[in-house]
């Protein structure tokens, strides 16, 4: 696995994973809502699922696929059977700001943020899905229009990797850049799309949720939170010095209070982020960098063989 430790990634890395992944796809977006307790699960939208044939009814078969037409004409249940679409486009939106610059083990989570990329990128090259996107960091990034070309992967990668060799201090991400974002990219996504979105979601503004409920009307979209041990917790070690990247204070971390409010502020927050998120049926899954990337991905059903 290429789960070695790092503070910034390069290509070298992310073609890496081509040989880990060659055996999987992506996982189905209905089975990553019911996992991750949705209140409605959704099929692929529009040209995800495509009709292939209709034949009598049986124990187990969904209702709502039942032709009725043909039911009608030959007095016998009949349903309908769909495949997956090929060449279905994946857009991946991509954080790489300063929020995403620190990690206690194995790697920084920007850097985790690109092995996720890498990863789900080559297994929609493995199922023939045309994979493109946009990746948000500290300067202007350039919209990469989905194909189903290792060549579009790459240059995906290296706009991912320009942005990621910006970065050189921790600090908070600007309010207005997932909204910025999205508004940029919201005109060229195809109906149909698969989006993958992978970063903090701390800052998703009003603006930002309200382009992803439009959004997500003729789309699928998934959500990959990037987190840290720390983010949830943090050690009893005396006084710490914490910054945002802004303003420092210091915390005697020894003190239960401190543990608690400190474990609190960030449930909420998380709490918060899920339950806006799954009124627009989008799932949040978080990913971190205690277990191994692709075990997790899986886990997830984001990735299946």
């Amino acid at each position: 696995m290429n789960e070695t430790p790092a503070v910034y990634s390069d290509l070298t890395r992310l073609n890496a994973w081509r040989f880990h992944v060659k055996h999987l796809k992506l996982g189905h977006q209905q089975k990553i809502m019911a996992q991750t307790g949705g209140a409605n699960h959704t099929l692929r939208k529009g040209r995800g699922m495509e009709f292939n044939e209709v034949r009598p009814y049986q124990a187990g078969d969904d209702v709502r696929h039942i032709d009725w037409r043909v039911t009608a004409r030959t007095q016998t249940p009949h349903t309908k059977l769909f495949s997956e679409e090929h060449e279905r486009p994946i857009v991946f939106l991509v954080e790489q700001t300063p929020s995403l610059f620190f990690g206690s083990q194995r790697c920084f989570k920007s850097v985790l943020a690109l092995d996720c990329l890498a990863i789900l990128g080559w297994a929609s090259l493995n199922q023939a899905d045309r994979v493109g996107g946009l990746i948000m960091g500290l300067t202007a990034s350039s919209w990469i229009e989905p194909k189903r070309q290792q060549k579009t992967l790459q240059q995906l990668f290296q706009e991912a990797i320009d942005q990621n060799n910006q970065l050189t201090q921790p600090g908070l991400a600007h309010h207005q850049a997932w909204s910025q974002t999205l508004k940029k990219v919201q005109p060229l996504i195809h109906p149909a799309s698969r989006l993958i979105l992978i970063g903090d979601g701390f800052n998703l503004d009003e603006e930002a949720f309200k382009i992803l409920k439009t959004l997500a009307r003729h789309n699928s979209i998934d959500f990959l939170q990037i987190e840290d041990k720390l983010d949830k917790a943090i050690p009893a070690l005396s006084q710490l010095s914490v910054t945002d990247g802004e303003q420092r204070i210091k915390l005697d971390t020894r003190q239960p209070e401190v543990q608690q409010a400190y474990a609190n502020q960030y449930h909420q927050a998380w709490y918060s982020l899920k339950q806006r998120l799954q009124a627009i049926k989008i799932p949040l899954i978080a990913i971190n960098s205690t277990q191994p990337t692709i075990d997790s991905l899986i886990r997830h059903k984001l990735l299946r063989p």
